[in-house]
Protein backbone atom coordinates (compact mmCIF):
# COMPACT_ATOMS: atom_id res chain seq x y z
CA UNK A 1 0.00 0.00 0.00
CA UNK A 2 1.45 3.38 -0.74
CA UNK A 3 2.09 6.11 2.20
CA UNK A 4 -0.63 8.65 2.28
CA UNK A 5 1.08 12.46 3.78
CA UNK A 6 -1.00 11.67 6.49
CA UNK A 7 2.55 10.85 7.96
CA UNK A 8 3.28 14.45 8.15
CA UNK A 9 0.34 14.85 11.06
CA UNK A 10 2.79 14.11 13.91
CA UNK A 11 3.20 16.41 16.90
CA UNK A 12 7.07 15.87 16.58
CA UNK A 13 7.22 17.20 13.22
CA UNK A 14 4.69 19.62 13.82
CA UNK A 15 6.82 21.13 16.78
CA UNK A 16 10.02 21.58 13.98
CA UNK A 17 7.70 22.90 11.47
CA UNK A 18 6.29 26.03 13.70
CA UNK A 19 9.39 26.73 15.92
CA UNK A 20 9.31 24.85 18.49
CA UNK A 21 12.42 22.55 18.25
CA UNK A 22 15.65 22.59 16.74
CA UNK A 23 15.79 21.78 13.45
CA UNK A 24 19.79 21.47 13.66
CA UNK A 25 22.23 22.78 16.32
CA UNK A 26 26.20 23.51 16.85
CA UNK A 27 28.16 24.77 19.55
CA UNK A 28 26.68 28.00 20.25
CA UNK A 29 23.28 28.50 18.47
CA UNK A 30 20.10 26.16 17.87
CA UNK A 31 18.79 26.40 14.26
CA UNK A 32 14.66 26.52 13.86
CA UNK A 33 12.27 27.25 11.76
CA UNK A 34 10.56 30.94 12.49
CA UNK A 35 8.09 30.76 15.49
CA UNK A 36 4.03 30.82 14.29
CA UNK A 37 2.06 31.78 17.04
CA UNK A 38 -1.66 30.45 16.99
CA UNK A 39 -2.64 33.27 14.51
CA UNK A 40 0.56 33.01 12.64
CA UNK A 41 -0.93 29.31 11.65
CA UNK A 42 -4.15 30.35 10.78
CA UNK A 43 -3.30 33.40 9.07
CA UNK A 44 -1.05 30.55 6.85
CA UNK A 45 -3.86 28.44 6.68
CA UNK A 46 -5.70 30.81 5.11
CA UNK A 47 -3.46 31.04 2.38
CA UNK A 48 -3.54 27.88 1.66
CA UNK A 49 -7.43 27.87 1.42
CA UNK A 50 -8.71 26.81 5.23
CA UNK A 51 -10.77 29.66 6.38
CA UNK A 52 -10.19 29.94 10.65
CA UNK A 53 -10.83 32.37 12.69
CA UNK A 54 -8.19 32.51 15.52
CA UNK A 55 -9.70 35.34 17.56
CA UNK A 56 -13.53 33.94 17.28
CA UNK A 57 -12.86 29.98 18.12
CA UNK A 58 -11.95 28.26 20.59
CA UNK A 59 -8.49 28.56 21.52
CA UNK A 60 -6.24 25.01 20.60
CA UNK A 61 -2.41 24.53 21.20
CA UNK A 62 -0.83 25.81 18.14
CA UNK A 63 0.34 22.37 17.24
CA UNK A 64 -3.54 21.81 17.48
CA UNK A 65 -4.06 24.43 14.98
CA UNK A 66 -1.03 23.46 12.41
CA UNK A 67 -2.44 19.76 12.96
CA UNK A 68 -5.80 21.32 11.52
CA UNK A 69 -3.80 23.00 8.33
CA UNK A 70 -2.37 19.84 7.47
CA UNK A 71 -5.30 17.71 8.00
CA UNK A 72 -6.98 20.36 5.23
CA UNK A 73 -3.58 20.03 2.89
CA UNK A 74 -3.89 16.18 2.93
CA UNK A 75 -7.40 16.35 1.88
CA UNK A 76 -6.94 19.04 -0.55
CA UNK A 77 -3.76 17.65 -2.32
CA UNK A 78 -1.75 20.95 -1.71
CA UNK A 79 1.30 19.61 -0.30
CA UNK A 80 3.41 21.29 -2.81
CA UNK A 81 1.92 24.44 -2.24
CA UNK A 82 1.86 23.87 1.74
CA UNK A 83 5.82 23.58 1.47
CA UNK A 84 6.67 26.58 -0.92
CA UNK A 85 4.32 28.60 1.45
CA UNK A 86 6.45 27.00 4.51
CA UNK A 87 9.43 27.75 2.78
CA UNK A 88 8.51 31.82 1.69
CA UNK A 89 12.20 33.39 2.46
CA UNK A 90 9.95 36.34 3.39
CA UNK A 91 8.78 34.42 6.93
CA UNK A 92 12.28 34.02 7.63
CA UNK A 93 13.26 37.51 8.44
CA UNK A 94 11.49 36.10 11.84
CA UNK A 95 14.15 33.36 12.78
CA UNK A 96 15.09 33.81 16.26
CA UNK A 97 18.38 35.71 16.82
CA UNK A 98 19.04 35.84 12.73
CA UNK A 99 21.76 38.30 13.61
CA UNK A 100 23.69 36.20 15.69
CA UNK A 101 24.06 32.90 12.82
CA UNK A 102 25.85 32.40 9.67
CA UNK A 103 24.96 34.52 6.50
CA UNK A 104 21.28 35.18 6.12
CA UNK A 105 21.62 33.29 2.54
CA UNK A 106 23.48 30.08 4.00
CA UNK A 107 20.77 29.98 7.43
CA UNK A 108 17.99 30.18 4.90
CA UNK A 109 19.27 26.97 3.06
CA UNK A 110 20.24 25.20 6.45
CA UNK A 111 16.72 25.80 7.51
CA UNK A 112 15.26 24.49 4.34
CA UNK A 113 17.22 21.35 3.79
CA UNK A 114 17.80 20.52 7.71
CA UNK A 115 13.92 20.68 8.20
CA UNK A 116 13.28 18.03 5.43
CA UNK A 117 16.25 16.05 6.61
CA UNK A 118 14.65 16.20 9.97
CA UNK A 119 11.18 14.76 9.19
CA UNK A 120 12.63 12.16 6.68
CA UNK A 121 14.72 10.96 10.35
CA UNK A 122 11.17 10.52 12.04
CA UNK A 123 9.82 9.10 8.85
CA UNK A 124 12.45 6.44 9.32
CA UNK A 125 10.36 4.40 11.07
CA UNK A 126 7.36 4.89 8.98
CA UNK A 127 9.50 3.37 6.09
CA UNK A 128 9.04 6.17 4.00
CA UNK A 129 10.76 9.61 3.01
CA UNK A 130 10.60 12.85 1.52
CA UNK A 131 12.12 14.07 -1.73
CA UNK A 132 12.04 17.39 -3.47
CA UNK A 133 12.90 19.49 -5.96
CA UNK A 134 12.91 23.35 -5.19
CA UNK A 135 12.86 25.08 -8.46
CA UNK A 136 9.68 22.88 -9.66
CA UNK A 137 8.47 23.17 -6.01
CA UNK A 138 7.69 19.17 -6.25
CA UNK A 139 7.48 17.25 -2.98
CA UNK A 140 7.11 13.58 -3.48
CA UNK A 141 6.38 10.54 -0.51
CA UNK A 142 8.71 7.89 -1.27
CA UNK A 143 7.48 4.77 0.06
CA UNK A 144 10.35 2.46 1.12
CA UNK A 145 8.46 -0.70 1.47
CA UNK A 146 7.87 -0.45 -2.23
CA UNK A 147 8.67 -4.01 -3.86
CA UNK A 148 12.20 -3.96 -5.50
CA UNK A 149 12.59 -5.64 -8.48
CA UNK A 150 15.65 -5.76 -10.76
CA UNK A 151 14.65 -6.11 -14.13
CA UNK A 152 16.21 -8.69 -16.57
CA UNK A 153 15.07 -9.39 -20.02
CA UNK A 154 17.19 -12.24 -20.84
CA UNK A 155 16.35 -13.88 -17.70
CA UNK A 156 12.58 -13.68 -18.47
CA UNK A 157 13.19 -15.01 -22.11
CA UNK A 158 15.32 -18.08 -21.53
CA UNK A 159 13.60 -21.57 -21.82
CA UNK A 160 15.14 -22.46 -18.34
CA UNK A 161 12.21 -22.37 -16.05
CA UNK A 162 14.32 -23.03 -12.68
CA UNK A 163 16.46 -20.23 -14.06
CA UNK A 164 13.30 -17.66 -13.62
CA UNK A 165 11.97 -19.27 -10.80
CA UNK A 166 14.99 -18.17 -9.48
CA UNK A 167 15.25 -14.32 -10.26
CA UNK A 168 11.75 -14.44 -8.83
CA UNK A 169 12.90 -15.97 -5.60
CA UNK A 170 15.57 -13.27 -5.53
CA UNK A 171 12.93 -10.75 -5.61
CA UNK A 172 10.91 -12.05 -2.91
CA UNK A 173 14.25 -12.60 -0.53
CA UNK A 174 14.48 -8.71 -0.88
CA UNK A 175 10.66 -8.33 -0.18
CA UNK A 176 10.79 -10.14 2.80
CA UNK A 177 13.63 -9.24 3.82
CA UNK A 178 15.85 -12.48 4.06
CA UNK A 179 18.50 -11.40 3.26
CA UNK A 180 21.14 -13.97 3.53
CA UNK A 181 18.86 -16.30 1.39
CA UNK A 182 19.13 -13.61 -1.24
CA UNK A 183 22.70 -13.70 -1.00
CA UNK A 184 22.57 -17.63 -1.66
CA UNK A 185 20.09 -17.60 -4.16
CA UNK A 186 22.50 -15.06 -6.26
CA UNK A 187 25.18 -17.20 -6.58
CA UNK A 188 22.94 -20.27 -7.26
CA UNK A 189 21.69 -18.07 -10.22
CA UNK A 190 25.20 -17.68 -11.72
CA UNK A 191 25.92 -21.28 -11.05
CA UNK A 192 22.79 -22.42 -13.03
CA UNK A 193 23.34 -20.13 -16.17
CA UNK A 194 26.95 -21.31 -16.10
CA UNK A 195 25.64 -24.68 -15.94
CA UNK A 196 23.17 -24.00 -18.91
CA UNK A 197 26.03 -22.54 -21.27
CA UNK A 198 27.98 -25.16 -20.49
CA UNK A 199 25.03 -28.03 -21.34
CA UNK A 200 24.14 -25.90 -24.36
CA UNK A 201 27.76 -26.82 -25.51
CA UNK A 202 26.94 -30.55 -25.44
CA UNK A 203 29.27 -30.59 -23.04
CA UNK A 204 29.81 -32.09 -19.45
CA UNK A 205 29.81 -29.65 -16.47
CA UNK A 206 33.41 -30.45 -14.70
CA UNK A 207 32.91 -28.73 -11.25
CA UNK A 208 29.22 -28.19 -9.89
CA UNK A 209 29.50 -26.18 -7.19
CA UNK A 210 32.41 -25.01 -7.52
CA UNK A 211 31.60 -21.31 -9.35
CA UNK A 212 35.19 -20.10 -10.43
CA UNK A 213 36.33 -23.60 -12.28
CA UNK A 214 32.57 -23.19 -13.69
CA UNK A 215 33.03 -19.75 -14.64
CA UNK A 216 36.64 -21.09 -16.28
CA UNK A 217 34.89 -23.83 -18.01
CA UNK A 218 32.25 -21.45 -19.47
CA UNK A 219 35.05 -19.09 -20.58
CA UNK A 220 36.89 -21.53 -22.15
CA UNK A 221 33.20 -23.06 -24.22
CA UNK A 222 32.84 -19.25 -25.39
CA UNK A 223 35.84 -18.13 -25.76
CA UNK A 224 36.07 -15.20 -23.22
CA UNK A 225 39.41 -15.09 -22.09
CA UNK A 226 41.09 -12.04 -22.06
CA UNK A 227 42.72 -11.12 -25.59
CA UNK A 228 45.78 -8.76 -25.58
CA UNK A 229 43.94 -7.37 -28.96
CA UNK A 230 40.65 -6.59 -27.57
CA UNK A 231 40.03 -2.86 -26.39
CA UNK A 232 41.52 -2.86 -22.76
CA UNK A 233 38.33 -1.43 -21.12
CA UNK A 234 36.30 -4.52 -22.49
CA UNK A 235 38.98 -6.75 -20.97
CA UNK A 236 39.11 -4.42 -17.21
CA UNK A 237 34.91 -4.70 -17.90
CA UNK A 238 35.64 -9.09 -17.90
CA UNK A 239 38.03 -8.60 -15.36
CA UNK A 240 35.59 -7.20 -12.90
CA UNK A 241 33.30 -9.55 -13.88
CA UNK A 242 35.58 -12.11 -12.69
CA UNK A 243 35.53 -10.13 -9.06
CA UNK A 244 31.72 -9.97 -9.41
CA UNK A 245 31.55 -13.99 -9.13
CA UNK A 246 34.64 -14.52 -6.30
CA UNK A 247 32.78 -11.73 -4.66
CA UNK A 248 29.50 -13.71 -4.56
CA UNK A 249 31.27 -16.51 -3.81
CA UNK A 250 33.16 -15.82 -1.04
CA UNK A 251 29.95 -13.60 0.64
CA UNK A 252 27.78 -17.44 0.10
CA UNK A 253 30.57 -19.76 1.33
CA UNK A 254 31.35 -17.51 4.56
CA UNK A 255 28.29 -16.05 5.63
CA UNK A 256 25.10 -17.55 3.95
CA UNK A 257 22.25 -19.51 5.49
CA UNK A 258 23.80 -22.60 3.77
CA UNK A 259 25.99 -23.17 7.30
CA UNK A 260 26.77 -21.34 10.46
CA UNK A 261 29.16 -18.82 9.67
CA UNK A 262 30.28 -18.64 13.60
CA UNK A 263 32.89 -15.29 13.93
CA UNK A 264 33.05 -14.35 10.53
CA UNK A 265 28.55 -14.00 10.00
CA UNK A 266 28.87 -10.55 8.68
CA UNK A 267 25.03 -8.52 9.76
CA UNK A 268 23.65 -8.41 6.09
CA UNK A 269 21.41 -5.14 5.50
CA UNK A 270 18.79 -4.40 2.51
CA UNK A 271 21.65 -2.35 0.48
CA UNK A 272 24.12 -5.38 0.68
CA UNK A 273 21.24 -7.63 -0.27
CA UNK A 274 20.04 -5.37 -3.08
CA UNK A 275 24.22 -4.57 -4.24
CA UNK A 276 24.66 -8.52 -4.77
CA UNK A 277 21.26 -9.11 -6.42
CA UNK A 278 21.97 -6.40 -9.35
CA UNK A 279 25.42 -7.67 -9.57
CA UNK A 280 24.58 -11.47 -9.97
CA UNK A 281 21.69 -10.53 -12.38
CA UNK A 282 23.52 -7.89 -14.36
CA UNK A 283 26.20 -10.84 -14.39
CA UNK A 284 23.43 -13.66 -15.56
CA UNK A 285 22.24 -11.09 -17.97
CA UNK A 286 25.81 -10.71 -19.69
CA UNK A 287 26.44 -14.51 -19.78
CA UNK A 288 23.02 -15.14 -21.30
CA UNK A 289 23.85 -12.44 -24.06
CA UNK A 290 27.06 -14.33 -24.92
CA UNK A 291 25.22 -17.73 -24.76
CA UNK A 292 22.61 -16.74 -27.35
CA UNK A 293 25.43 -15.14 -29.69
CA UNK A 294 27.01 -17.73 -29.87
CA UNK A 295 23.78 -19.21 -30.62
CA UNK A 296 23.19 -16.66 -33.39
CA UNK A 297 26.74 -16.85 -35.23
Amino acid sequence: MNKSWNVLIDKDIINIMIGDSNVADDLFLEYKMPYMSGPNICDFGAKLGLNKDYWNSDKLSRWMYMENVLNYVVDNNKINLFFKELFNLKRFKKVENIEYHKSAYELYWDLVHGLINKINGILFFDKCHIEYNLETWQFALIDDEVDIKIESENIENIDKQYIKRLKTEIDNSIKNEDFESCVTKSRTLLEEIMIYGIEEKKELVEAKGNINKLYNQFKTLYGMHQDKNMDKRINNLLSGFEKIITSISNMRDENSDSHGAGEKRINIEKHHAVLFANASITMSDFLLSVINNKKET
